[in-house]
């Protein structure tokens, strides 16, 4: 067994979240595919900054990250000290074909 820091995940997701019109902190609760949940609180003015950002961009993807505190006995995985990015998704060029001479 390898020994190691405290375990820290990132997780994308693609749904915009409900933005709360009090408290300091928010909790955000991700659902994944296969059922996996991870939860963290972060900051309202945080969430508020980012979702801004969901409405500028035509696609964006966004990503929670934190360090593992504890895994529930429900299999819901809690961040601490989590972080909120929204990141624009560029859309891609199509490749241009190369046309071979006879």
């Amino acid at each position: 067994m390898i020994t190691g820091r405290i375990p820290e995940i990132t997780i994308k997701f693609s749904d915009k979240p409900d933005l709360p019109t009090e408290g300091k902190k928010v909790t955000l609760e991700i659902l994944g595919e296969n059922n996996v949940t991870v939860k963290a609180e972060v900051n309202r003015k945080t969430l508020k900054k980012q979702v801004a950002k969901m409405d500028e961009y035509d696609e964006w993807v966004g990503a929670l990250s934190g360090k593992i505190a504890r895994i529930t006995t429900l299999g819901v995985i809690e961040l601490e000290g989590a972080g909120l990015q929204v990141f624009e998704k560029k859309k891609k060029e199509p490749k241009p074909t190369e046309s071979t001479a006879a």
